[in-house]
């Protein structure tokens, strides 16, 4: 397994979904790492004490090259564990701790 890794501050029914399906979903990044490839985002580390979000670790190990303590998943080039639905990159994640405040 790969990680622990954590994503900060999604909303509740996110968060739920990921519970329910297994899955982290991603779309192409934004900003100042502006891509048209969808991909999962995430930080790298274990879930800070007083953030809300989620900690988990996947079977799929993250994208060659990413910047340090920021790993992505992205479906180019395709690789086993990486699935694109639509405008989404999707992998499989245990999660090992959540957060949320409704």
């Amino acid at each position: 397994m790969y990680g622990p890794f954590h994503r900060l501050n999604d909303p509740p029914e996110v968060i739920r979904k990921i519970l329910e399906s297994g899955e982290l979903w991603g779309k192409p990044p934004r900003n100042i790492f502006q891509s048209d490839i969808p991909t999962v985002k995430a930080y790298a580390g274990r879930l800070p004490s007083c953030a809300v979000g989620i900690e988990f670790e996947t079977e799929v190990p993250p994208d060659y090259g990413h910047v340090p303590t920021k790993p992505t998943w992205s479906v180019k080039p395709k690789r086993r564990g990486i699935e694109c639905d639509g405008e989404y990159a999707k992998i499989k994640v245990h999660i090992l701790k959540q957060t949320v405040i409704d």
